[in-house]
């Protein structure tokens, strides 16, 4: 079964200029103001109207662009006053971007009374479940996490008036599909069905025909993967002299909010201990760490306690934070997807970011298929130079079992 209705692309006229024209409400309006948002994006100049008529739809945009509030604003709108049971539910693929959904629900949410749930895994269950003997408005799950509740009747989601699958793409690729089948089966079947996605293509058209009815299709900046308010940089170095680089570049950024990606989560602590012993303030984000170790990193971060974030792909995905000014891929990923997912924590909703990447002989190929998916050739802004003394980069050894 095709996909119908597809609405204007990013060439389309724009209409709305503000959220009052959106049709937001008074409440959440002033929670915006607070918030400091002061006017739409285009994902959501395009999507919170067709949302708020009652449309399913299916969107694509590129990261950094607004899509949580895309659908979180047109949700508290519609919900209001609060209930008893779940009549909002947002499936995401990682725990940090359920909690990063949560929080913008909090933030849009804080004048209605609107209970959100946050249910994730890598952590205890207790505190969730007395979370789900409360009333409840909006939950917020990871698909895994989701099905054990299900599975011990601790949660009951036939009143869901709103399904959102966020990242829907992510979710496909990580395998979570038979967990959200059974998760939609047990969802009211007149609900509405909003799905965002990094791409639509013909695995993702399928699930939007078998989740809803006629889904209004929203392409925004399809044509470039990466987002244009990112400058990507490009630096050919050795191993051996990556942390010397990275020191310096640390030192020309003013070290403000950085965020640092490597392949291995040995290498995260390495790279830490490196920039401690260099006294910059840093911390590292993997999965070797407790939840709670995480949540504690990623606070700081976000209240600028620390400069610097040196994380594995764990912190790809889903991590919103509007003061990150740069990112540096001290190692490239093996994917040019998740190369677009890293520099997109900078550049995000408007604002400019800047994405060093260190290519390395042995990762030259990996460029290649980067351009490949951009569709363009990438310069490379020139060569490392040669190491400087060792002194210069004070590094203790790294001990084995510390982490």
């Amino acid at each position: 079964m095709p996909l119908m209705n597809e609405f204007e692309s990013n060439k389309g006229r724009l209409t709305l200029h503000n959220f009052e024209e959106l049709g937001l409400s008074k409440p959440v309006l002033a929670a915006l103001q607070e918030a400091g948002y002061t006017e739409p994006t285009t994902i959501q100049r395009r999507t919170i109207g067709l949302i708020l008529n009652g449309l399913n739809v299916l969107a694509s945009a590129e990261t950094g662009s607004g899509k949580t509030a895309a659908f979180a604003l047109p949700i508290v709108e519609c919900l209001q006053e609060p209930g008893d049971k779940p009549r909002a539910l947002v499936l995401a693929p990682t725990r940090e971007l359920a909690l990063q959904v949560s929080s913008q629900f909090k933030i849009f949410g804080k004048n209605l009374g609107l209970k959100v749930v946050t249910l994730y895994g890598g952590t205890g269950m207790d505190q969730q479940l007395r979370a789900l003997k409360g009333k409840i408005d909006i939950v917020v799950a990871t698909p895994g996490r989701l099905n054990d509740y299900l599975e011990r009747k601790a949660v009951d989601l036939s009143q869901v008036e709103m399904l959102v699958l966020d990242e829907a793409d992510r979710l496909l690729d990580l395998g979570f599909m038979p967990q959200v089948r059974r998760i939609v089966s047990k969802v009211n079947k007149e609900r509405q069905t909003l799905m965002f996605s990094a791409t639509i293509d013909d695995r993702i058209g399928r699930l939007a025909n078998e989740f809803s009815e006629d889904p209004v299709i929203v392409k925004i900046n399809t044509e470039r993967v990466e987002s244009t308010t990112i400058d990507q940089q490009f630096v050919h170095v050795t191993e051996f002299n990556k942390d010397a680089l990275l020191l310096k570049l640390l030192g020309d950024f003013g070290a403000e909010a950085v965020l640092v990606f490597t392949r291995t989560k040995r290498k995260a602590g390495w790279v830490s201990d490196r920039l401690q012993d260099a006294k910059v303030n840093s911390e590292e984000i993997h999965g070797d760490l407790s939840q709670s170790q995480r949540e504690k990193a990623l606070r700081k971060f976000r209240a600028g306690e620390i400069a610097v974030l040196v994380a594995t792909d764990v912190a790809a995905r889903g991590l919103d934070i509007p003061s990150i000014s740069h990112v540096v891929n001290y190692d490239l990923p093996d994917t040019p997807e998740d190369y677009v997912h890293r520099i997109g924590r900078t550049g995000r909703a408007g604002k400019c970011g800047i994405a060093v990447s260190f290519i390395s002989e042995e990762q030259r190929h990996l460029v290649r298929d980067i351009e490949k998916v951009m569709g363009r050739t990438l310069e490379s802004t020139g060569t490392a130079g040669a190491p400087p003394p060792r002194k210069i980069i004070p590094a203790r050894r790294f001990r084995r079992g510390r982490r």
